[in-house]
């Protein structure tokens, strides 16, 4: 009866009808749709909810219609509502009037990856204080481990939807339409202060961080790139708080 019910709650389907104690189908028809309703309305606002950027790039109504779209054939699989929405961005990828909007499907895949990771395991950041400790107590800093946290992302998408993301939780959504969308970005995803932070980064930084996340030492996380300032990352991880351990590997020396 349960299957029968979720079934009839997001299609067309009648053969629930005849649970429903009523006069006639048309009233059996309409005691259900109170209940489709509700479902439909309720899944709809939790895809605003864990896409608003998506939802503010394409409008309400766009967005509304394609969301009720994407759950008649997308039935949720869990109770958990924040764990909906998983394969939007396939969807989104395969719908066709969303096709002009090319950069769309990675930006919802970003909004997704947001959510999981803020309801991730939470790891103790470093301070400044303890980084630099580290770094002092030691001789030959290259011989250093730098940690983050294991739910440490590292994503590359050809369109600038880090920036877009950005964007839209500053000081304004009319920053939206000035992000050169077209421009390729490397993104710094990791959990910090209870929630997941997006840093966009260049390519040299997200080499370096891969490395870190390999543990490999600092002498050999370092590219191998003119262009790289190891001195301004490392400031950069020591201000957004992303290290969770800094320790020294001990090298065996040759008989």
């Amino acid at each position: 009866m349960n299957t029968q019910f979720k079934a009839a709650l997001l299609t067309e389907d009648t053969r629930f009808y005849e649970e429903i104690k009523a006069s006639s189908m048309e009233e059996q028809e309409v005691r259900l749709n109170v209940y489709r309703n509700n479902v439909t309305v309720s899944l709809i606002e939790a895809l605003c909810d864990i896409f608003p950027v998506t939802e503010a790039i394409v409008g309400d109504e766009f967005f509304h219609a394609m969301a009720r779209i994407y759950l008649l054939n997308n039935p949720p699989s869990s109770p958990i509502i924040r764990e909906y929405g998983q394969n939007f961005s396939d969807f989104i990828r395969n719908f066709e009037p969303a096709q002009s909007l090319p950069y769309l499907p990675d930006l919802a895949a970003l909004e997704h990856a947001m959510l999981t990771l803020t309801h991730s395991e939470e790891y103790d950041m470093l301070d400044q204080e303890a980084v630099s400790d580290a770094f002092t107590s030691v001789e030959d800093p290259s011989t250093l481990s730098l940690r983050v946290p294991p739910t440490t992302h590292i994503l590359v998408s050809p369109f600038a939807i880090g920036s877009l993301y950005q964007a839209h939780f500053s000081d304004g959504h009319q920053r939206l339409n000035q992000v050169e969308i077209n421009k390729s970005e490397y993104l710094l995803l990791v959990k910090s202060h209870l929630y997941a932070q997006l840093h966009v980064i260049n390519k040299e930084e997200a080499i370096f961080i891969k490395n870190l996340m390999q543990e490999k030492t600092l002498g050999n996380a370092v590219p191998e790139s003119d262009s790289f300032n190891l001195g301004e990352t490392l400031a950069k991880l020591i201000e957004w708080k992303i290290l969770t351990n800094v320790t020294q590997i001990h090298t065996k020396q040759p008989l």
